[in-house]
């Protein structure tokens, strides 16, 4: 089974599509667990989706001895979780994470990362790796009539930062979250349903919302 990692600006509904996926899984008779972030290491059965800061970014970053310090235990929680009930999760039904440990890579300010960003990705490189990556897209204009944690110019900017993150790897699927919210839970299902299959990568419609 998958491991589905889903990212996005806030207002994006990442919260609602996680939601209204997992509901349509467990419908189906599947098994699921979800997470936030940071999985817990020594957490047992389903961790809750938690929603974003009412402020992300009105902290300072930490120093940079600080944000290493931060980093390797991010790493750590990964590895351990993984390895103690994550990989298990996985292999008996989906998981599926609102954010990861990637989302620092778009959005180090929101984690008050402030040391070296080619450490950030070499640490992200050898923690776990989602099979599919959702970034649920889409304009400022439309995340703000939402939310107004961030304004238009940082919104702007952490899209173009998440966009950038997609091409970095086929993992990454791109869906544009301005449609109504039953479009976009349609293909990210289809997605979903897909992911073991490597000839399936696009969902079958001009709206997909790739770019």
């Amino acid at each position: 089974m998958p491991f589905i990692a889903f990212l996005g600006c806030d207002g994006s509904g990442k919260s609602t599509v996680i939601a209204g996926v997992t509901a349509r899984l467990l419908d189906e008779g599947e098994r699921v667990s979800t997470g936030h972030w940071r999985p817990k290491p020594f957490a047992s059965g389903k961790s809750h989706v938690h929603s974003g800061a009412d402020d992300p970014h009105g902290s300072s970053p930490r120093g940079n001895a600080a944000s290493i310090l931060k980093l390797g235990w991010l790493w750590l929680n990964w590895r351990v979780a993984w390895w103690l009930h994550l990989g298990r999760e996985r292999r008996n039904g989906y998981l599926i994470f609102d954010r990861y440990h990637g989302d620092m890579l778009a959005d180090p300010r929101r984690y008050r990362y402030g040391g070296p960003l080619w450490l950030a990705w070499l640490a992200c490189r050898y923690m776990p790796q989602p099979d599919r990556v959702v970034f649920l897209d889409a304009p400022a204009d439309v995340l703000l009539t939402r939310k107004q944690e961030v304004d238009a110019g940082a919104l702007a900017k952490s899209r173009q930062a998440y966009l950038d993150l997609c091409a970095t790897s086929p993992r990454f699927c791109i869906v544009d979250a301005s449609r109504p919210i039953a479009d976009v839970m349609h293909e990210v299902f289809f997605i979903l349903r897909n992911c073991g299959n490597p000839n399936v990568m696009d969902f079958p419609t001009n709206n997909s919302g790739r770019s």
